[in-house]
């Protein structure tokens, strides 16, 4: 009897020793692996970061803005300086033009309609590999925004179909001995691209863009002739050529003259 007791104990020892390493076996398999834990977030990170010993490997070809977000901190450059710091000439805030006078000098700079457009440098990047373009845009002075005309399917709009940000530049000839005349207008914004389908498509033609020259009116039509070939164009290129809308975000503009006036040479305006 007491043998049987015996074995009835170690029965009962045995099953509650297995039991006990099935629930450790459970509770233990869910506990997630390092190899199963989601991938780490890259964070955003200003463009004079440096890489320290904790950062994870990095493969051949690659670059910061692969995989971070780059931001540009003004403090650490000449930008903030000439807009708004303290230099030789002027203390910290003296010398900024109010918003609404920068947005005049723009216009005077860059504006002007139809025959009065301007030819930009137009800035694109597409797989972090840069693009830079000669293109003529005009500046509607209501919407403050800029609108170009371009044969559809080259590479400029390939990029802006796929990375809408731009940047531009215009700029006057100067003497880079005295920089007396220095006009240089930089922007920075987002395009979009308007098809002959859309409704805007032809009101642009119309109200801004310098399209009359490629119509060909001949000089001795009369004005229902003028009208009737400049529509025709009109229709003509609605299939083969693409309108660029640019949204200027910010632009800063550099004119040698603010500085006669008692106003620093860079001014910035922001939408």
């Amino acid at each position: 009897m007491k043998n049987k007791a015996s074995i009835v104990l170690m029965t009962l020892m045995l099953f509650a020793a297995v039991s006990g390493c099935g629930r450790f076996a459970a509770e233990t398999s869910t506990v997630p692996s390092k190899a199963d834990a989601a991938p780490l977030k890259a964070q955003a990170i200003v463009a004079a970061a440096e890489v320290d010993s904790g950062h994870p490997e990095i493969e051949p070809g690659l670059s910061c803005n692969d995989c971070h977000e780059i931001k540009l901190d003004a403090t650490t450059t000449a930008t903030k300086v000439h807009l708004f710091g303290k230099t030789p000439a002027y203390n910290e805030g003296e010398g900024v033009m109010p918003k609404e006078r920068v947005w005049a000098e723009i216009e005077k700079a860059i504006g002007g309609i139809k025959d009065d457009s301007k030819t930009f440098i137009l800035a694109t990047s597409l797989n972090n590999v840069p693009l830079s373009t000669t293109c003529e845009w005009t500046l509607d002075p209501k919407a403050k925004k800029l609108y170009g005309f371009h044969e559809a399917g080259t590479e400029k709009l390939r990029h802006i179909e796929a990375n809408p940000r731009v940047s531009m530049n215009y700029h006057k000839e100067f003497d880079s001995a005295t920089f007396k005349d220095f006009l240089c207008v930089q922007i920075r914004g987002t395009a979009r691209l308007i098809h002959g389908e859309d409704p805007d498509f032809e009101r642009i033609m119309i109200e801004l863009l310098p399209y009359e020259f490629g119509a060909r009116v001949l000089a001795d039509a009369t004005p229902e002739q003028r009208e009737a070939r400049l529509k025709a164009f009109r229709q003509g290129v609605k299939k083969d050529f693409v309108i660029s809308e640019i949204t200027p975000e910010q632009i800063t503009i550099a004119n040698q003259q603010f500085r006669a006036q008692g106003m620093r040479v860079y001014q910035r305006w922001t939408r």
